[in-house]
């Protein structure tokens, strides 16, 4: 892959530049499977949670609702969602029937990332054992406030600026984009806006803060069109790949005056 400055979608992306004040709000990888009924039950998972409980000791059940179809009747019902913990409250594990998901607060680097997620998808592997997998995502949501956002046009790609081109911000109450394309690797939902305080587009990864925002949002991810098999090093791939583009799409994004603000040495 080689990294150009005016296509994020293909090639290569830059060396990573470590930033001390990361923009980041938070990070997720998920992987989904065919459903497993038996998840749902504490005894079927037992083995899961023994093999991750040392870095993950804190665990609760939550009961999601959802809406099911029933013979032509919508009734209430609900997922299980289990959540696992790290010691430092900034690491979540979620297992249900049909995927595993891994998220952060508190991201250092890639490859820590990447190991983290390898070490649980491989656990799940050899204890749960689903067989095929129809989806990886990863995703990265940056949040950028307070002085920042108000030197954002200095920092931000035009086409990603939007009305903040002219600096308008002042009048701005709420904006939200959102583009749809395809990558080297899969496909990416890119989102960004404008959010007023206490309002998010997202309270799992970008919690409500008490000034007005602007966000950044990766999603990348393959949908597969024929399941492929659960292999934990070739998903440890794919969420390589996948969490690569992303990068590329945010220093695309932005600029170097934008690293450098952030504490980034380029």
């Amino acid at each position: 892959m080689t990294f150009s400055t005016e296509n994020p979608f293909d090639g290569s992306v830059p060396s990573t530049v470590f930033l001390p004040n990361t923009p980041l709000s938070g990070v997720l990888v998920q992987v989904k499977f065919p459903e497993i009924f038996s998840i749902a039950k504490s005894e079927f998972v037992a083995d899961f949670q023994e093999q991750i409980r040392v870095d993950y000791p804190f665990h609760r059940l939550d009961e999601n609702p959802v809406l099911k179809l029933t013979n032509n009747e919508v009734k209430q019902g609900s997922i299980p969602h289990w959540r696992f913990l790290d010691q430092t409250m900034q690491w979540r594990l979620s297992l249900t029937t049909s995927f595993l998901a891994l998220e952060t607060r508190s991201y250092q680097s890639r490859s820590e990332f990447i190991e983290r997620a390898y070490t649980v998808v491989r656990t799940l592997s050899e204890t749960v054992k689903p067989n095929l997998t129809v989806r990886i995502g990863v995703r990265y949501v940056n949040q950028i406030h307070g002085e920042q956002l108000q030197l954002l046009s200095r920092y931000v790609r035009p086409e990603i600026l939007g009305l903040y081109a002219a600096d308008n911000q002042k009048y701005l109450d709420r904006a939200f984009n959102e583009v749809v394309c395809k990558t080297d690797v899969g496909a990416m939902t890119s989102r960004w806006g404008h959010m007023p305080a206490s309002h998010t587009h997202e309270p799992e990864l970008m919690p409500p803060i008490s000034a007005s925002s602007w966000f950044l949002d990766f999603d990348s991810y393959i949908d597969f069109e024929e399941p492929a098999v659960f292999d934990a090093d070739e998903i440890k791939t794919c969420i390589t790949n996948l969490a690569t583009r992303a990068y590329g799409y945010f220093r695309w994004a932005v600029n170097d005056d934008f690293l450098r603000a952030c504490g980034g040495e380029v």
